[in-house]
């Protein structure tokens, strides 16, 4: 029997799985990351956090991301700030800023009271596409926050609230060959309220690099091009800000668990 040691956070109810590998001897196959991530039969998480050492000499650690279903993932705005939310009560870092390194580059977080700020870097907008849900169809903004990002805006809080995201959104898989994050929106700046659908994921209580997306739509549908919004997930609030040189989040993170897992 194999034992793995754990830990549990989660940043405004989007939950991950921490596994220390500080001598980076543990890689993790696809399988044993969805059994950990499995709600019933493991510890539970939307996702997977491996703390492992970086080869950038800008970082300490590096941030090995997977989606709950095993598959790797580029960058996890949540998934970050419980990153450093652990290393600063294992003392793995000090603080106030801390650099991680993510598949997306170095991320740097900042601690700020109870919550944490993450320097996101610049929202990229690309074309307009489309997703549908049970035969529904809405527009969206492209956007990469590292990974790819779908944003549609619906008409009203109803609809937000009808929308059965138990699978999939429908999507342009030529442009999106890896998947996609689809987020759905209602509101305008400077405060929105987003669902969103996460590839190899589902439906989660909070996306990082999705609140990021959708307040960076919403900043610029209002004609703005910098400033703050706050986004709303069922989890929380997460506020966005973006500069003329990049975007921060701001939110909590926490770690809530620690044990051992027997696989």
């Amino acid at each position: 029997m194999t034992t793995i040691e754990f830990a549990k956070g989660h940043g405004t109810g989007n939950d991950f799985v921490i596994v220390p590998d500080l001598d980076d001897a543990l890689p993790l196959k696809d399988a044993q990351v969805a059994a950990l991530c499995d709600r019933r039969f493991g510890i539970g998480g939307d996702g997977l956090l491996r703390v492992a050492p970086s080869e950038d000499p800008a970082a300490e650690w590096f941030m090995d991301y997977r989606n709950a279903d095993g598959s790797i993932a580029e960058m996890c705005g949540n998934g970050v700030r419980v990153f450093a939310r652990y290393l600063l009560e294992k003392g793995l870092a000090a603080g106030p800023e801390i650099a991680v390194a993510t598949r997306a580059g170095i991320k740097t977080v900042t601690v700020e009271g109870d919550e944490l700020r993450v320097d996101m870097g610049s929202a990229v907008f690309g074309a307009t596409s489309e997703a549908s849900v049970e035969g529904f169809t809405w527009s969206g903004q492209v956007v990469s926050m590292g990974n790819p990002h779908l944003v549609c805006h619906l008409g009203d809080e109803a609809e937000l609230e009808a929308l059965e995201l138990f699978h999939q959104p429908r999507y342009d898989t030529v442009l999106f060959p890896e998947g996609v994050n689809v987020e759905f929106v209602t509101g305008t700046a400077p405060h929105v309220r987003m669902r969103v659908h996460e590839r190899g994921v589902g439906e989660t209580a909070s996306c990082g690099t999705g609140a990021c997306a959708v307040g960076a739509v919403a900043l610029s549908h209002a004609g703005l091009g910098t400033g703050t919004c706050k986004v709303d997930v069922p989890g929380g609030t997460l506020t966005i800000t973006v500069t003329d040189e990049t975007l921060f989040m701001t939110g909590p993170a926490v770690i809530v668990a620690e044990g051992v897992f027997r696989a």
